[in-house]
């Protein structure tokens, strides 16, 4: 079932002109697909039944957006035994869950959800401005949208104060006042900037590997190790993220092509740092020796060195 909702994803970004890539072939992955067009990035996990997304993909995929200013999305069809419904929002540790149909309509309708599931039922956020100006329009008092309403003065006040409510409110609430004030969910800032990669990621780098991951630390670039991804580290050197693989397994190739393609959707630099020669025919990604690290002082050199070696691979 996942291979049939990848397929559709796949599908609907395309249509609309996004560049991607699904990387299901690769394991662990805390993310199926990365896609872009224009500014708009988008990092998406697909599961069919979204029980099965664990609190350490989430992290990291939260972790990887932030880093490069992606946007991430579950999508899946069921939780537990219930199916996800269109247009609702669901929340599976912080990340933004929707089915393939509200995607649809996201993407390709431009029609963004309007409700979001939490604890007891289904809630919508309310336009706190319109409210207000809608009651001081029709000259009613708080007291008379409460009493309408059977709710308290005070919690017609925390509406115009940014409060959340429930359809049935917000729907009376808009017959009384004469307007739309229910506002849609902004799947693409979901996750805010605050709560995004708070948690120290666990890698599994030993040995030259983590070696590799120090000298980079100590030529000043800022480094970050991850587990699930289809690269071992982002890099931060001046204001380039450099995608970055030091891994040394047997199909670093393999690999290799796999950053690549990430890494030309997101049209970030990717870097893949050996031990041993290898075969250079990959065009995107550049193969750096560890050892040509010790010539590195500084953050700026070594994106210089990434630039040198991309472009004399280029003139072969």
């Amino acid at each position: 079932m996942q291979a049939v909702i990848v397929n559709s994803i796949v599908k609907i970004l395309d249509k609309v002109g996004f560049i991607l890539t699904d990387i299901v072939e690769t394991k662990p992955r805390c993310f199926d697909i990365v896609a872009r067009k224009g500014d708009v990035v988008l990092l998406i996990k697909v599961l069919y039944n979204i029980d099965s997304l664990k609190p350490e993909m989430a992290e990291e995929m939260k972790t990887i957006a932030k880093l490069l200013n992606a946007s991430p999305i579950v999508v899946g069809e069921r939780f537990k035994f219930d199916y996800l419904e269109r247009g609702v929002v669901y929340n599976r540790y912080g990340l933004p869950v929707i089915n393939t149909a509200t995607f649809y309509d996201f993407i390709v309708e431009k029609t963004p959800p309007m409700i979001y599931s939490a604890p007891g039922g289904h809630y919508v956020k309310l336009d706190s401005e319109k409210i207000r100006e809608a009651r001081e329009r029709i000259g009613v008092s708080l007291g008379d949208i409460a009493k309408a309403l059977g709710v308290s003065r005070r919690t017609v006040k925390k509406y115009e104060e940014g409060i959340d409510t429930s359809i049935e409110n917000a729907l009376k609430l808009e017959e009384l006042l004469g307007t739309y004030i229910i506002k849609a969910i902004d799947l693409l800032s979901f996750v805010q900037d605050e709560v995004r990669g708070k948690k120290e990621i666990k890698t599994d780098l030993k040995g030259k590997e983590e070696e590799i991951v120090e000298q980079l630390r100590c030529i000043g670039v800022e480094v970050h190790p991850l587990k699930h991804a289809p690269f071992d580290v982002v890099s931060k050197a001046e204001d380039d993220s450099v995608l970055t693989g030091v891994k040394q397994i047997k199909e670093i190739e393999k690999r290799a092509r796999i950053l690549g393609k990430v890494s030309t959707v997101l049209s970030t630099k990717a870097a893949y740092i050996v031990e041993r020669s290898i075969k250079k025919d990959i065009n995107s990604v550049v193969f750096v020796m560890k050892d040509e690290l010790s010539c590195v002082s500084s953050p700026k050199d070594f994106i210089s060195l990434l630039n040198e070696k991309k472009s004399t691979e280029n003139n072969i």
